[in-house]
């Protein structure tokens, strides 16, 4: 669990934590990155706030989401969603 600050959202340090992540490595492009539970879990977190989290990566193009699979780190040179997917829950 990460120590949150209290000038800026849980939604966005979390995120924030999840994209250093992708930039460092630890999810590659194609892999799955943690679920909405794990991040409740992982983060101490409400629901709200991991779809939040979820939602943002998405909007951003950071992750991709696919039907009953999960979410997944997206190609960099795409910088969205592959096609077939959804960039909504």
């Amino acid at each position: 669990m990460i120590e949150f600050r209290h000038d800026r959202p849980r939604w966005e340090q979390v995120a924030e934590v999840i994209r250093e992540r992708i930039v460092a490595g630890t999810y590659r492009p194609g892999a799955r990155v943690p679920s909405e539970n794990d991040l409740m879990q992982e983060f101490g977190i409400a629901r709200m706030t991991a779809h939040k989290v979820m939602r943002a990566l998405r909007e951003a193009g950071i992750v991709y989401t696919v039907r009953g699979l999960g979410s997944f780190v997206s190609p960099p040179e795409e910088a969205g969603a592959p096609e077939g997917s959804s960039s909504a829950e």
